[in-house]
């Protein structure tokens, strides 16, 4: 890039000093003072002092005189245009050279510089299709290297990494000595963290997927336990229950019958009912004992 400039600043001198001439004395002085050769000439100087908002201004002064219309003003008027980043003007002020100035020698170099401007003003697309031309075109200009780099700065733009960190590495490894190349390295030491960082993304959240699919299937058995503990509690709780509703019946039955005997029996009776009586008794309180030992075991 830097050899371009010093190019351009030479083009730039040499127009500059094409507009002056020699008074009498001696002395350098502008061609008749007129209001076209002082705009023009001061657009130069600005131009070749890197004043490039002032010589913008000046040379769009200029080119609107005849006299001026020439393809050197024209790409004097871009180029500060792209440094001044007035990339919209500088799109259209190329398209206009283009259409006026299409065997001027400095088509490759507009052509290069219309590309940048509309890389800068977001169509990325379009920026890769006329550079890419530029490059098949004109593959021993001085921009290519430069040309390749803007192409990939759009594919990166557009979040196509691979194939810009394919045109990154192509501008290292071919064109090493090239203005653009620490930046193309720059440019494939942060797509490659980028990679990094996807793929670091990309595991923690599948691992968190995967932590939250295994602590919901936990909860879930956890659940699915609870319940069917609490299920065969209250089944173990009505078994007993029922057990112990037919004890009590039993009890019951047995404690009528002694009474029953009891009140038949009479102050005489005979060792056979006594003995009978003392069975139900005796059976009576055994059923009374496994009742109470139900009703303990159901309370713990």
């Amino acid at each position: 890039m830097k050899l371009n400039r010093l190019k351009l600043a030479a083009a730039a001198v040499l127009v500059f000093f094409c507009t002056v001439s020699v008074s009498a004395d001696g002395k350098p002085s502008l061609s008749g003072r007129t209001a076209e050769n002082t705009s023009f000439a001061q657009g130069c100087s600005a131009f070749k002092a890197g004043d490039w908002h002032s010589s913008m201004i000046l040379l769009r002064k200029a080119v609107a005189y005849p006299a001026n219309n020439t393809a050197d003003a024209w790409y004097m008027l871009v180029v500060s245009e792209m440094y001044a980043g007035e990339y919209k003007s500088a799109l259209a002020d190329a398209d206009s050279f283009i259409t006026s100035f299409p065997r001027s020698l400095y088509m490759p170099y507009i052509q290069y510089q219309k590309g940048r401007a509309l890389f800068y003003c977001g169509e990325y697309e379009k920026s890769v299709l006329l550079l890419s031309d530029f490059c098949h075109q004109f593959p021993e200009n001085e921009m290519y290297a430069s040309a390749l780099f803007w192409i990939a700065e759009s594919f990166y733009a557009g979040y196509n990494y691979d194939e810009a960190r394919a045109l990154y590495e192509r501008i290292v490894s071919e064109y090493p000595s090239d203005a653009k190349a620490p930046a193309a390295q720059y440019r494939i030491e942060t797509i490659a963290q980028r990679t990094r960082e996807e793929k670091l993304l990309y595991l923690l959240k599948k691992t968190g997927e995967e932590y939250l699919s295994a602590k919901e299937d936990y909860e879930k058995q956890l659940k699915m336990y609870d319940s069917s503990a609490v299920t065969g509690s209250i089944r173990k709780i009505a078994e007993l229950q029922k057990q112990n509703s037919a004890l009590e019946e039993e009890v019951a039955s047995l404690q009528k019958q002694v009474s029953q005997l009891t009140a038949a029996a009479p102050s005489d009776s005979g060792v056979s009912n006594s003995e009978e009586i003392a069975k139900l008794k005796a059976k009576a309180r055994e059923a009374q004992n496994l009742l109470n030992k139900k009703e303990a075991e159901g309370g713990q």
